[in-house]
């Protein structure tokens, strides 16, 4: 009993309880000039922003942010037609950041940077790349995000794409724990 309410104590003492924040604060590479939270606002092609957390059976907390793409701005360059097409039978496209939070003091590191494209089939596609947080950072198109789409089940049918099975699939979805919180990008 005195170890939990000590252990509780030091916790709010610290300000440590809360790893979005922490997460959100934290200044980490390619550029510690800014907070997470600033780099994944400013960048011009998210819609908006889901954070939430989880603990992992080995102690580590999972800090995620879920980005929404808004494909129609970062993909300007696409006909309109192509554009349908690859969006056709696509639900939502995010960028998925995952992040550890860890130690006392509190430490985060960027763990990935995930684009996923959830098919209305219910299929989700993904593809991890170390490039994609820097590219966020430094305020870049990721062209990738925009065709993506093709590879959703059902256009592979009408001869659009290659089958779903070529492409990898992404890694079930993030949790939703009580501790979502949601913001918009601000404008740049």
């Amino acid at each position: 009993m005195t170890v939990t309410l000590f252990c509780a104590a030091l916790a709010l003492i610290c300000g440590c309880s809360d790893a979005v924040e922490t997460a959100k604060q934290a200044r980490i590479a390619p550029d510690e000039s800014v907070t997470v939270a600033q780099a994944l606002e400013r960048y011009p092609y998210f819609k908006s922003i889901t954070w939430s957390s989880r603990e992992e059976k080995d102690g580590k907390v999972i800090v995620e942010a879920l980005c929404d793409i808004d494909v129609a701005a970062n993909c300007r360059g696409v006909s309109e037609t192509g554009l349908k097409l690859a969006q056709r039978d696509v639900a939502r496209d995010y960028l998925l950041a995952r992040f550890v939070v860890e130690g006392l003091p509190r430490k985060v590191y960027a763990q990935e940077a995930r684009h996923v494209t959830q098919c209305a089939s219910g299929t989700r596609l993904g593809f991890s790349d170390p490039k994609y947080l820097r590219a966020i950072y430094n305020r870049e198109q990721v062209r990738f995000f925009c065709l993506d789409g093709l590879n959703c089940p059902g256009q592979a049918a009408n001869g659009l794409a290659a089958p779903a099975a070529s492409a990898s699939p992404a890694q079930p979805g993030p949790t939703q724990p009580a501790d979502t919180q949601t913001t918009a990008p601000k404008a740049p």
